[in-house]
C-alpha cells in the first residue's frame, strides 16, 4: 500500500478562474439572491440530466439525448460545436446539442471530459477525451461522435469518472476500463485498460459512481464496495490518499442503496433515506457542520428523508423526498444555489451544511458533478442550472462567471 500526497487541484483551478477569467464571447449576466426563479415553457420536457466537469447533459421525455457546455475534447457528442467560450474561446454550446444516437437512451454519465450513454436496448456507447481510454475505443485521442463499446453487450448503468469509466451489465458484472492510476480499475493493479474488463468480485452491483481514480458501487444486496485512492488525512489544502487495489467492502454501515462518487470524497444514501458523506472535507462538502474530514461514513446534517444525493468536485447536492434541492459545500461560483451568507471555508464562499436551493421548486433529480455547476429536473420537467458558466454548460444560452439563481434551460437545438 502507497500513500500519496496530492495537492488539491481543485483549489488551484478555482484561484486561477477567479484570478485570470476573460469575458466570455458574448452577453454576460449576474443574478442576485433577491430574483425570484422563473422557469419558462421552453425548458420543459426533461427526464434527467447529468453534470460533468464544465459540460451537461440530458435526456428528455421522448429518451432523446442532448449535452451542452464545452466541447474542447469532443464530450458533447456533436462532432463541431458552433461556439466559443471561456478563456481560451473554445468549442462550445451555450445550449442542448442533439447527440446522435439513433435509438432511445435510457441513461447517460457525462465524465470529467468525457460521456457515456446506456441506450434502452442496453447498448453502451462513449464519446469525448481518450487519452487514457476512459471511453474504451482503441486508437482515438478523442472520440468526437457516440461509439459502440463492446459490441453486443447489453448493459444497465454507467459511471463516466474523470479518466476511466465502469459499467454493470445485465448480469450484474461490474466493468472498468481507462486509467487504472490507484487501482481505479479493481482488478489488483495499476494497468491502464481500454478494454473494458470485469472487476476482481464475485459480486452482483446494482449501481455504480466513478470519480478520479476511484470508484464506488452498491451491490444487489445492498452492501457498499470501493476501490482505487481511498482518502486518508488532510492538511491544509492537501489531501493524502492510499491505493486500494481491490474492492472493498465498506463495513459498519447501514444498507445502501445509492452512493455518488468524487474526487476526494464520498456519499451515499442508505435504505431508510439518510445521506453519509464521509472523507475530504476542506470546503464543508461533507454537509456534517463543520471542515473537519473524516475515513468514517458521518450522517449528513438533513432534517428530512433524502432520496439521492450528488458529491461533487468540493461541493454536494441531494434531493430530499419532498422534491426539495438541498445543497451544501463549495458556492464560489454559485452552485449551490443559495443566497450569498457571507460564510467561508478558509479564502472561499462555502456552506457547512445542507441549504435548501433558490426557488421552491419541486424536483425529481438534482446533481452536480466534477465542475463547479449543479443541474435539476422539477416536478414539471423543466430543467434548471445555477453555478459556473463560462463554458455554456448552465445552457440558457448565455456565458457567466456566477449564477446562483436557478436558470431555465433552453428549446433543443437539432
Amino acid at each position: 500500500m502507497r500513500r500519496r500526497a496530492l495537492l488539491d487541484f481543485t483549489v488551484v483551478l478555482i484561484v486561477a478562474m477567479l484570478a485570470g477569467c476573460e469575458r466570455p464571447t458574448g452577453p454576460v449576466a449576474f443574478v442576485y439572491a433577491d430574483r425570484t426563479v422563473v422557469v419558462p415553457a421552453h425548458s420543459e420536457g426533461w427526464r434527467t440530466v447529468s453534470v460533468g466537469g464544465a459540460h451537461s447533459c440530458g435526456i428528455r421525455l421522448d429518451a432523446t439525448l442532448y449535452c451542452w457546455g464545452s466541447n474542447a475534447s469532443g464530450q458533447l457528442g456533436v462532432a463541431k460545436a458552433r461556439g466559443t467560450c471561456g478563456r481560451t474561446a473554445g468549442s462550445c454550446e451555450a445550449g442542448p446539442r442533439a447527440v446522435a444516437i439513433a435509438e432511445p437512451v435510457a441513461q447517460v454519465s457525462a465524465g470529467d471530459r468525457h460521456s457515456c450513454a446506456v441506450a434502452v436496448s442496453g447498448t453502451l456507447r462513449c464519446w469525448g477525451e481518450n487519452i487514457q481510454f476512459q471511453t474504451g475505443v482503441e486508437a482515438l485521442t478523442y472520440v468526437p461522435t457516440p461509439t459502440v463499446v463492446l459490441p453486443g453487450a447489453r448493459f444497465l448503468q454507467v459511471a463516466a469518472g474523470a479518466t476511466h469509466s465502469c459499467a454493470i451489465r445485465t448480469n450484474g458484472v461490474m466493468y472498468c476500463w481507462g486509467e487504472g492510476r490507484l487501482g481505479a480499475l479493481g482488478r489488483g493493479d495499476t494497468v491502464s485498460s481500454v478494454i473494458p474488463q470485469p472487476i476482481a468480485s464475485n459480486e452482483r452491483f446494482s449501481q455504480v459512481s466513478a470519480g478520479r481514480w476511484r470508484s464506488c458501487a452498491v451491490a444487489t444486496d445492498a452492501s457498499l464496495w470501493c476501490w482505487g485512492s481511498e482518502w486518508e488525512s488532510s492538511q491544509g489544502n492537501t489531501d493524502y490518499f492510499h491505493e486500494r487495489l481491490l474492492p472493498h467492502r465498506i463495513d459498519g454501515v447501514p444498507p445502501m442503496r445509492l452512493v455518488s462518487v468524487a474526487g476526494s470524497s464520498i456519499c451515499a444514501v442508505t435504505t431508510d433515506d439518510r445521506a453519509m458523506c464521509w472523507e475530504s472535507n476542506n470546503f464543508g462538502q461533507l454537509g456534517i457542520g463543520s471542515l473537519e474530514g473524516t475515513a468514517t461514513p458521518t450522517p449528513v446534517l438533513a432534517d428530512e428523508a433524502l432520496e439521492s444525493v450528488s458529491a461533487g468536485i468540493i461541493q454536494s447536492c441531494a434531493l430530499a423526498r419532498s422534491g426539495r434541492a438541498l445543497c451544501w459545500g463549495n458556492d464560489t461560483f454559485g452552485q449551490l444555489g443559495i443566497p450569498r451568507t457571507g460564510e467561508r471555508c478558509g479564502a472561499l464562499e462555502c456552506r457547512r451544511a445542507p441549504a435548501s436551493v433558490f426557488g421552491e421548486q419541486r424536483f425529481v433529480t438534482t446533481v452536480t458533478g466534477a465542475g463547479s455547476h449543479s443541474c435539476g429536473v422539477t416536478r414539471a420537467s423543466a430543467l434548471l442550472c445555477w453555478g459556473l458558466g463560462s463554458e455554456g454548460q448552465l445552457g440558457d444560452g448565455w456565458t457567466r462567471e456566477r449564477q446562483s439563481l436557478p436558470v431555465g434551460v433552453l428549446a433543443p437545438a437539432p
